[in-house]
């Protein structure tokens, strides 16, 4: 019997890709199997082996983006500045930087829908779930360690409590930025109802109500606007903004 032309691995690889070809050129929910299956150079057996249904696409396009937030995040969180100034600095990054695709957001808000996870495979379920909660970990070490090194200044009694505040504090925020962008809250000002491509000021209401939110924790040095330049200058460097 000859050997595969690709491994499991690299066909996964090439079903995703195709994926975001069919989707990029029809929609998110208008794309085919078949033309993925074409798009990729595989049979549609083959494409099959990995993704059973739409749903499982959707879901396997999630897992990317995920992935991608996951190694930006901890890029973020590994440079030189205060734990709270990097938690704002991941609001500053760009849709690129964060989501990938253009279809990126709108994405992850699908998948809030139990219906569509009810009707994709466990494995592409899991795989999902399991990046979800590899990025929370990175939030709870960093604030554990924080704690710690008493950079967030609590008791002990009150740290569980304060650590899952804070990330439910930004993960609401991270999840509204984008829609909250393309509503005009002042309607005088804007009747343009789509999502901003450009980066976010770091004067915009959105991030000063980050700021202050954020510096009413016990931080021993809340975020400072100096801080936020400095880093959003790191970002900028980095291609991240």
């Amino acid at each position: 019997m000859p050997a595969p032309k690709y491994t499991i691995a690299k066909q996964e690889e090439l079903i995703v890709d195709a994926a975001v070809e069919c989707v990029l050129e029809s929609s998110l929910l208008d794309f085919k199997m078949s033309n993925i299956a074409k798009s990729a150079g595989i049979s549609m057996g083959s494409v099959y082996k990995h993704v059973q249904s739409k749903e499982d696409v959707l879901v396997a396009l999630s897992v990317r983006i995920d992935s991608q937030a996951l190694k930006v995040i901890q890029e973020v969180l590994a440079l030189p500045y205060t734990l709270p100034v990097k938690i704002i600095a991941i609001h500053l990054l760009s849709q690129e930087a964060m989501y990938r695709y253009p279809f990126g957001y709108q994405l992850i808000n699908m998948m809030s829908a139990e219906d569509l996870l009810a009707k994709a495979s466990v494995n592409w379920v899991t795989k999902l779930a399991h990046k979800a909660q590899e990025i929370r970990g990175l939030f709870q070490n960093s604030l554990n360690e924080a704690v710690q090194k008493e950079e967030l200044l609590c008791s002990a009694e009150e740290k569980d409590e304060l650590i899952e505040e804070i990330m439910f504090l930004h993960w609401a925020l991270n999840i509204a930025f984008p829609q909250i962008l393309s509503q005009p809250y002042d309607t005088n000002k804007s009747s343009n109802r789509s999502v901003r491509s450009e980066p976010i000021a770091l004067n915009h209401p959105i991030i000063r109500t980050a700021i202050r939110t954020t510096n009413s924790y016990p931080w021993k040095n809340p975020v400072s606007i100096k801080d936020l330049i400095a880093i959003e200058k790191l970002l900028i460097e980095r291609g991240l903004r």
